[in-house]
């Protein structure tokens, strides 16, 4: 049963520089963005006090500071922002009749603040994206193997889905690749085209997009690339040229590296993320491309629990440091703006923590801040 969601924000004082004549931006962001860094947090939720929250981190100068909370919605495990920093969204990961939802925010000096929440055509909507003309998200739902379009109204509320588009297929794993899993979608930074991972068919999808039509998405596929069997793609990112693709193999524990040209992908290498001998479970999550595009950082999860970091030049990958996430499960991470720290949540032991960044080698050393709260799942930072 879906919990009681009637309750108030928890809103927690804002400082007296955030004044009420003062932008969105400068309200969420304080003036010191050198040395605090806001970002949104998604969790999984039990409880009525837990949901997304928007917290500062203060590197050395009191660490983290949860400063609101939504309390609304269920399980909102993704969660992102407008570029303007006005409007928030998130996925509700729940499943039953009516599928998982996705739902929207006004964010302010204050915090949250509830537009309205839509069907995800789906069950376990578990990633959003939001188009370049910010009019429409799409949301994958995993559990369901599909996606769908919901537009963006002028006021941020959100309207029903106006395409779905289902995948159909399977793979190789027994458990795990028995029908299509949806677990990313991304936006080329270019020419605009869609590219849906589909850990369940073992496949990146890649489609044609129109932002003026009525349904912007061409339903019949552009591309579709074939991973290795087993290989269980899930997120992805491109390098800033915008011409290599790096995709997390989830079930493999891997990073595929793909060219980019013409909407087209091709396998350059592949590269593991396991210490030499390592036995046990594994599960490869997030991964993120340091802001000077010189440094690739992965998360592997399971009996691991690491980030593994890679130098990045014209002809590869290389591998520079695998070091422990200090928790359990850290199927999020992220990179502050600058790139100075990377803070992981690791969700089964209940913890987000930093790491400081060195620039020129790229490796990472914890710093001992940590914040205790239940289950956090996605890090994204507001600029």
């Amino acid at each position: 049963m879906k919990r009681n969601r009637l309750l108030p924000l928890l809103l927690l004082v804002v400082s007296l520089a955030c004044g009420r004549n003062q932008k969105t931006a400068e309200a969420i962001n304080p003036p010191d963005m050198a040395t605090t860094y806001a970002f949104l947090l998604g969790t999984y939720t039990e409880l009525p006090e837990q949901g997304i929250h928007l917290v500062h981190y203060r590197p050395g100068n009191g660490g983290f500071e949860v400063r609101a909370t939504a309390s609304e919605p269920s399980n909102p495990s993704f969660i992102i922002a407008t570029k303007n920093q006005e409007l928030a969204f998130c996925v509700e990961e729940t499943s039953g009749a009516d599928g998982g939802k996705v739902s929207s925010f006004r964010l302010s000096e204050n915090g949250f603040s509830m537009i309205n929440s839509v069907s995800s055509a789906g069950n376990g909507p578990c990633y959003l994206s939001l188009d370049p003309s910010e009019k429409f998200l799409i949301v994958g739902n995993y559990s369901q193997g599909n996606f769908a379009v919901i537009p963006v109204g002028s006021d941020g509320g959100l309207a029903s889905p106006i395409q779905v588009i289902q995948h159909e297929g399977s793979s190789a794993h027994p458990r795990r690749q028995q029908q299509p899993h949806v677990h990313s979608a991304l936006f080329h930074p270019t020419d605009g085209r869609l590219l849906i991972a589909d850990l369940g068919t073992d496949e990146v999808v890649v489609y044609n997009v129109n932002s003026a039509n009525e349904k912007p998405l061409q339903a019949e596929p552009h591309f579709r690339l074939k991973v290795a069997p087993g290989a269980g793609p899930r997120h992805m990112v491109f390098n800033e040229s915008a011409d290599r693709l790096y995709l997390v193999h989830e079930i493999t524990a891997e990073i595929g590296v793909y060219g980019y040209e013409d909407g087209e992908l091709q396998h350059q290498e592949t590269h593991s993320l396991l210490r030499e001998g390592f036995e046990g479970d594994v599960g490869a999550a997030e991964v993120r491309l340091s802001p000077d595009g010189k440094h690739l950082y992965v998360s592997n999860r399971g009996d691991a629990n690491e980030l593994v970091v890679f130098g990045v030049s014209s002809t590869g990958l290389t591998h520079l440091q695998t070091v422990s996430s200090e928790g359990m499960a850290p199927r999020n991470f992220n990179l502050t703006p600058d790139g100075a720290y990377l803070l992981v949540g690791n969700q089964n032991s209940n913890s987000l923590l930093s790491f400081k960044r060195d620039a020129a080698t790229g490796k990472i050393t914890p710093t001992g801040e940590v914040l205790d709260i239940h289950k956090p799942v996605y890090i994204n930072f507001l600029p």
